[in-house]
This record gives structure tokens, C-alpha cells and sequence, in this order.
């Protein structure tokens, strides 16, 4: 007989909210790193799904829809289905990013680049003051 299924820590995505000197209050994973999302995106439709852009925006992904985020609206949060079969999560529907030049904790240099892509706020907005 099979014991339970082993989660590893990777399978669920880790949510926390974390202040920005920046922009204020985002959302980022467990590592501390700023998400972001795409402002021309559809609602749970990701648009970046060539590797030259995952490379610079990895999506933030959990394996079966296993999201924890103690401090979070819980309604705001969901996952999606890609095209490659992974589940990318979502806040408030929007499909949720890092973004490969922030070194560290409250960075936020991707906000604002391309005016597309942003911080998101632990509203499912877009993170300002």
C-alpha cells in the first residue's frame, strides 16, 4: 500500500507580500522575489510563452493548482492552464511573473519595463504609491 503523495516544496507556490521601497506593497514567491504581470494579457491567458521572453519573465508555476499565501485574499488566487500542460498562477486573473534581472528581496526593476509589465499588489493591481 502506497503512503501519501510526496509534495515537494517546489510543487506548491509560496506566496508572501513583502514592502517595496519603490512601489509599496507586492506580492512576491518564497525567495522574496517581486511578481509581475503583463498588462496585455487576458484574463488567465498568458502571452509569454516563447522561450526568448520566459527566459527574462519565468512564470511562476504550481503543480496542481497548490498555492499557500497566508496575508492573501484568498479569491484573488488561481491558476491557469499553459500550453505546455504546467500551471502558472494567477492573482485576481492575471498571470503572474519574476523577472530575471531582480538580484534580491523588494527589487522591482521590472515594473514599468516595456509599459507592459508590472508589480502586482496584494489587491491583484498594480503596485504604486
Amino acid at each position: 500500500m502506497a503512503g501519501p503523495a510526496q509534495i515537494l516544496p517546489g510543487d506548491i507556490a509560496k506566496l508572501q507580500v513583502e514592502e517595496s521601497p519603490a512601489v509599496g506593497a507586492v506580492v512576491a514567491d518564497r525567495e522574496g522575489n517581486t511578481l509581475y504581470f503583463n498588462a496585455q494579457d487576458g484574463p488567465s491567458k498568458p502571452s509569454c510563452l516563447e522561450p526568448e521572453c520566459t527566459l527574462v519573465w519565468p512564470p511562476l508555476l504550481a503543480a496542481g493548482g497548490k498555492i499557500e499565501a497566508p496575508g492573501l485574499d484568498q479569491s484573488l488566487l488561481g491558476t491557469t492552464k499553459r500550453p505546455d500542460g504546467l500551471e502558472q498562477v494567477t492573482i485576481a486573473g492575471k498571470p503572474v511573473h519574476r523577472y530575471v534581472d531582480d538580484e534580491g528581496a523588494g527589487d522591482t526593476t521590472g515594473h514599468g519595463v516595456d509599459d507592459r509589465w508590472f508589480a502586482i499588489s496584494p489587491a491583484g493591481t498594480k503596485a504604486g504609491r
